[in-house]
């Protein structure tokens, strides 16, 4: 799934929208749909005006002038593309991207611009008015402070913590396993049972990843960001054990 790094990017991506009048929606997959009240989304789109692109965690908020917020996900491939470009964290420079016809499922035209949500898997939503107060703080809001606080009150494995979206929105699977290799803790340990120099190690781990990630522009690239392999069999670059492969919380993990 997209982490905050790729909805960032999005976010940039959606920003040349604001101050235009959405003038068409086309909803090409209703399956993208959550609605609200049981309403059909289109109507509450047209003839508004977005005033804002905002990120938070792994969502993508553009905030409208009729008071609404179209909130967007991406699921495991999805993207969004403005006017046939898409924008980085890495430049300021905008790529062109193509979207495939049959991979669109939502398209809003709005003044001279176009937004696509493509996602080949079908996983992606977009939902209005979401209650933002079910995520917890995003990850480039959070402090070491926050951090404390946040560990010191869970017995849950510090991976699942750093996951959870209720209480840090924007890490998910690929970084949280970057994260533990940098401050060299296993993700099963209990969040709460962490010692004063871990749970500093941790914190430095986590400016260094999200730093790092915002640098290269991304964070999908089927390997460990700054360390090496990740995949089973692979060996460790700081002291050649083998990596393993398990499951914490559910989740597929490497460390």
């Amino acid at each position: 799934m997209p982490e905050f790094v790729e909805a960032e990017a999005y976010r940039r991506t959606a920003e040349p929208l604001v101050d235009a009048e959405v003038t068409e929606v086309e909803v090409l997959d209703p399956r993208l749909l959550r609605r609200r009240n049981g309403d059909p989304i289109e109507p509450m789109l047209k003839r508004t005006r977005f005033t804002g692109a905002r990120r938070l965690g792994k969502l993508v908020l553009l905030d409208l002038d009729s008071g609404s917020t179209l909130a967007q996900s991406f699921g495991l491939r999805g993207r969004l593309i403005v006017d046939g470009t898409m924008a980085s964290t890495a430049e300021r420079l905008r790529r062109p991207a193509t979207p495939r016809s049959d991979h669109v499922r939502l398209r809003v035209t709005a003044g001279q611009h176009r937004l696509e949500l493509e996602d080949q898997l079908r996983l992606a939503t977009a939902e209005l008015d979401i209650d933002e107060s079910r995520l917890g703080i995003d990850v480039l809001a959070l402090t070491e402070s926050d951090l404390e606080q946040l560990l010191g009150r869970s017995t849950a494995a510090i991976k699942s913590r750093l996951m959870d979206q209720r209480v840090i929105a924007g890490i998910g699977n690929l970084l949280a396993d970057e994260i533990l290799f940098q401050a060299g803790l296993a993700p099963g340990r209990a969040s709460d049972e962490l010692e004063v120099g871990e749970r500093a190690a941790l914190w430095r781990a986590i400016v260094k990843t999200r730093d790092h990630t915002l640098r290269r522009g991304g964070s999908h690239h089927g390997e460990f960001i700054q360390s090496g392999a990740r995949e089973r069999g692979a060996h460790c670059p700081r002291c050649g054990v083998e990596i393993e492969r398990v499951r914490v919380g559910g989740r597929t993990t490497f460390f």
